[in-house]
């Protein structure tokens, strides 16, 4: 006779888990032609900790944590209305227990519990197959994609001339219009006041007023960005490259004896991330263009690998970062509406570096 199977429970992570966790997420690279690892510790709660109200869920069997997901709720603008989401982020089952709905089921159990929510939302990253597959099988669709750009931080930017300096706390009201400004049509968006902003600054690790800039224009500020250190959350190190990216990869190296260009990560080689985030101007004008090389050198300065861009394809800083020759990558945003009244779509999307 076969023995009986043994069930999969789900429940709420605690502080005890925090190794297991980190163990889990070393089992979890991501990626395809570059496959990352992401280390968290020592504390794998701290990528949770950005968010004002968040829960993670764990899958086990007889006692040993299988599976893992995050949820965290949030308000915001989804075509002029205010609505209820929970966001889907860090799902990761163990290798060896995955094609057995384990995923399937910690969805459904953030689905099952998001009652005031309307909808329910994800994002995957290009030719994740499986997670793409998993989300459509749990009546997901694709409502928008965004693109990454990763700007390879290989030689120091020109350092700028015009009027680009680090905010201070007066600074605070100008930039809180200026991104309630330009993002005021992007779904996902929620508007910011002066007090939801220095919590966030405060409350983001690798992040604070030094790190955001603003250019000025005749005493008026003009446009603004934060440079958020993302290895103070991960730290992210390369373990296996593809083919065909090995080829390039030496080709790359060859190439760089004669003159400086983008070097890809070796295997098992650490690098260094920053996003961009609390970017936002009034026009597209050379103090902008003066702004992204400035946080580009900042960047180059703090040791970072690259500085990356999270745009909608509609922005227009997209033709202002597209000419640093970034390494884009797509992603695609999945949702579920929890309610009969809603209807999901979205023409432009702001997200959030946080959600990444």
């Amino acid at each position: 006779m076969g023995g009986a199977e043994i069930l999969v429970s789900i429940r709420r992570a605690n502080l005890d888990d925090n190794q297991a966790l980190l163990d889990l997420e070393k089992m979890c690279p991501q990626g395809t032609g570059l496959v990352l690892l992401f280390d968290r510790s020592p504390d794998f709660f701290r990528r949770s900790q950005v968010y004002d109200n968040y829960t993670i869920y764990v899958a086990e069997e007889e006692r040993k944590i299988v599976g893992t997901i995050g949820s965290a709720t949030k308000e915001f603008s989804l075509h002029g209305e205010k609505v209820n989401g929970v966001y889907i982020y860090d799902l990761r089952v163990h290798p060896n227990y995955r094609g057995r709905g384990i995923g399937s089921d910690l969805i459904q159990q953030v689905v099952a519990e998001a009652d005031r929510s309307d909808l329910a939302y994800g994002v995957i990253m290009e030719e994740n197959y499986p997670s793409i597959a998993l989300f459509k099988k749990m009546g997901f669709r694709n409502i928008h994609d965004f693109t990454l750009f990763n700007v390879p931080l290989y030689q120091r930017q020109k350092r700028v001339t015009c009027n680009v300096r680090s905010m201070t706390e007066d600074d605070v009201p100008h930039i809180v219009n200026l991104i309630n400004s330009y993002y005021r049509n992007h779904d996902f968006f929620s508007s910011l006041n002066t007090t939801d902003f220095r919590n966030k600054v405060k409350q983001l690790p690798g992040y604070g007023f030094q790190k955001i800039q603003v250019a000025e224009v005749e005493n008026r500020t003009v446009a603004c960005a934060g440079l958020w250190d993302y290895s103070e959350i991960f730290r992210i190190s390369a373990l296996r490259v593809s083919a065909k990216l090995r080829l390039l990869s030496y080709l790359l190296r060859f190439i760089n004896v004669f003159k400086k260009t983008v070097r890809l990560p070796s295997v098992r080689e650490a690098f260094r991330l920053m996003y961009v985030r609390d970017f936002a101007f009034t026009e597209e004008s050379d103090a902008v263009k003066d702004l992204i090389e400035h946080c580009l050198c900042l960047a180059y300065g703090y040791g970072c690998n690259f500085l990356s861009f999270v745009l909608d394809p509609n922005d227009p800083a997209v033709p202002l970062v597209a000419k640093y020759k970034p390494i884009r990558v797509t992603n695609h945003v999945y949702a579920k509406s929890l309610t009969d009244k809603l209807s999901i779509s979205s023409t432009m999307m702001y997200v959030d570096p946080a959600d990444l």
